[in-house]
């Protein structure tokens, strides 16, 4: 049982996708492939599956993906969930579109296994495609991840490296919360 399944259970945890995102998987093309890890509940999943990209979202919680898929079903949308850890799970295909929303945190003893995953990842990405990276706002997690392409893919172009505030509000209860993260989305060479 994943740590997150009692919290789905009683809400939807991380709200809407960042307003930046959204404006620029609009305009992305092609609405190709989407792999969404640590999908949880499906916010990005959902928002991609929307716009008519083919998405698999993967999470270690049964109860965020189940709860992604029949919020798919009710609105009629094609998407694809796995219940795995993302750590340990065999890619099989490349996809054109991978997304990584606040799952790496470049803790210490996090470091290896997290560098392995975007090394992994970063090898199932077609040509042309497009790495979707989300962090909390911290100098030491930007200089990590900036400092994996340097040193793995030097001539992939960055095509977004920004600082974006987050409101995450409650509308049952009213709650508000901002968090500041930094939003990293590299292309693969073609």
């Amino acid at each position: 049982m994943s740590s997150y399944d009692k919290h789905y259970e009683q809400e939807n945890l991380f709200g809407r996708p960042y307003p930046q995102f959204v404006t620029f998987m609009r305009e992305w093309e092609p609405k190709g492939s989407v792999l969404d890890v640590g999908c949880g509940q499906g916010r990005d999943a959902l928002f991609l599956a929307e716009l008519g990209y083919d998405v698999t979202g993967i999470d270690a919680s049964q109860v965020g993906i189940g709860q992604m898929l029949a919020t798919a079903k009710a609105h009629n949308l094609n998407l694809n969930g796995v219940v795995a850890n993302f750590y340990e799970y065999e890619f099989q295909q490349p996809y054109d579109v991978i997304v990584l929303d606040s799952i790496l945190h470049f803790h210490k003893k996090d470091l290896a296994k997290e560098l392995a995953l975007l090394r992994t990842l970063t090898t199932h990405l077609n040509p042309n495609g497009l790495i979707c990276l989300f962090v909390h706002k911290s100098k030491a997690k930007e200089r990590h991840l900036k400092d994996f392409f340097a040193q793995n893919h030097p001539s992939w172009p960055i095509l977004t490296a920004q600082h974006i505030d987050y409101t995450y509000e409650e509308p049952d209860t009213g709650f508000s919360s901002t968090s500041q993260f930094f939003m990293f989305f590299v292309q693969k060479e073609g």
